[in-house]
């Protein structure tokens, strides 16, 4: 490393090459934010770097700080450090119980700054005491945090816990991959849909899309490419109510139907696909995989061993001693065809924005195609 900067108060240190353009923004006691110029991709990042304060009412001024520069933060934003305090109680090991308001505010701010916990590899906690036995406390206080426009800026982004080594911390290694992983994306009714007057033609015109795009892709022609544009161009005009779309996607119901959260939903979903992410996966024998090629060839011999495995046949003789419970008119009941009032009755009291089923429709398209489809 060519250059170092140390904070006001000395507690906070970087370190970098020289060929690295940056650019010193904010230097207070609890954090320094710099703005990094990214040569191969050509963008500038926003980077926070904290040593936060143990008393609680001393971490206030960092939160507040943090609100700040979120305020208007419109560049690709990392937020990484020691913070001192737990996002939540399961982070941490041994010692006296944590107070609830001291991480409820970190989880608050987090949240509110539009951040995303990133997950980890290796050790839960990044802090141990050093005491022995009952005495020992873990703590996870060191974390990294980015926002929305980094995470759409890398598409695979890796934190991992290193092993502690003449510390009381663990160091916090991040890596930034180049290439998304692609998956073909299950169909789903989107609910605004049914607030157009053709809303019905919406999926046929999504197929026409996917069709064009196939197409083009076997044929890169200029008139394949028009056609795909104009495709494109149509379908996007049924694609307008942008709040309804992530309000849906984000599997949320308790904001008030005025209210315009587009943000807010986009960054909860981007926030549910981080945590979907399969970061590590126990085997067999209780060991714990990180490698992406372990972790599938683990898995695809699970799933070997419980279908191809032959079980021994079992006697059912207790089933003989339990009671039957079902008279024949209750099993008759039970068992004969529902009338269209009872699957009408049903229905309409589906909840139009609860989860789909494997066909993709929500409650509100069978309520809607109703006339269509009872």
């Amino acid at each position: 490393m060519d250059v170092a900067y140390s904070n006001i108060n000395g507690k906070i240190w970087l370190f970098f090459d020289s060929v690295v353009e940056w650019e010193l923004l904010i230097d207070v006691e609890q954090q320094v934010t710099i703005k990094v110029y990214h040569q191969v991709i050509g963008k500038y990042i926003m980077m926070t770097f904290v040593y936060s304060k143990c008393s609680s009412l001393e971490r206030l001024e960092l939160w507040d700080s943090l609100y700040y520069l979120a305020s208007d933060m419109e560049l690709p934003w990392l937020v990484r450090g020691d913070f001192n305090v737990v996002l939540s109680e399961e982070e941490k090991l041994g010692g006296l119980p944590m107070y609830p308001p001291e991480y409820e505010n970190f989880a608050f701010c987090v949240n509110s700054c539009g951040l995303f916990d990133l997950g980890y590899k290796g050790s839960p906690f990044t802090w141990w005491n050093r005491r022995p036995n009952a005495q020992c406390i873990f703590k996870r206080l060191d974390m990294i945090f980015v926002n929305l426009p980094f995470q759409n800026l890398f598409s695979d982004i890796d934190v991992e816990h290193l092993i502690r080594t003449g510390s009381d911390h663990a160091h916090l290694l991040m890596s930034c991959g180049d290439n998304a992983r692609q998956f073909m994306k299950p169909f789903k009714f989107l609910n605004f849909w049914s607030k157009h007057d053709t809303f019905k033609e919406v999926a046929i015109r999504e197929d026409v899309v996917r069709i064009k795009e196939m197409l083009f892709e076997e044929e890169p022609t200029i008139e394949n490419r028009i056609v795909l544009q104009k495709a494109q161009a149509e379908l996007k005009k049924y694609l307008s109510i942008e709040e309804q779309y992530w309000k849906q996607k984000a599997g949320m119901t308790w904001f008030a139907e005025s209210d315009r959260n587009t943000r807010f939903f986009h960054n909860h979903l981007n926030g549910k696909r981080q945590k979907l992410q399969l970061k590590r996966i126990q085997d067999g024998v209780g060991g714990w995989i990180e490698s992406q090629e372990l972790m599938a060839n683990a898995t695809v011999e699970f799933f070997q061993n419980q279908f191809t495995r032959e079980n021994d046949l079992n006697s059912f003789e207790l089933l003989y001693n339990v009671p039957s419970m079902v008279t024949l008119e209750k099993h008759l009941e039970l068992c004969r065809m529902p009338t269209i009032e009872e699957a009408k009755g049903d229905v309409f009291a589906l909840n139009g924005d609860s989860a789909s089923g494997p066909d993709g429709f929500t409650g509100i398209f069978y309520q809607e195609c109703w006339d269509i489809i009872g």
